[in-house]
């Protein structure tokens, strides 16, 4: 998939989702070869959601 979104949230809202998808995904194995493609994927946004609280934090 080759398009993307942008979403602006406070750090609050980004840690509740993060958290949110965490807890969706936390049944499943971390062996890519099988484990669902959107798990998969899931767990890159978790990651991507990480370094920008991160960020977000540092900042603070």
């Amino acid at each position: 998939m080759s398009e993307k979104i942008t979403l602006e949230l406070s750090v609050y809202q980004a840690a509740a989702v993060r958290q949110s998808l965490f807890t969706d995904t936390k049944g499943y194995t971390y062996d890519p070869t099988c484990c669902p493609q959107r798990v998969i994927d899931i767990r890159q946004a978790i990651v991507s959601l990480d370094e920008q609280i991160e960020e977000a934090l540092k900042e603070e």
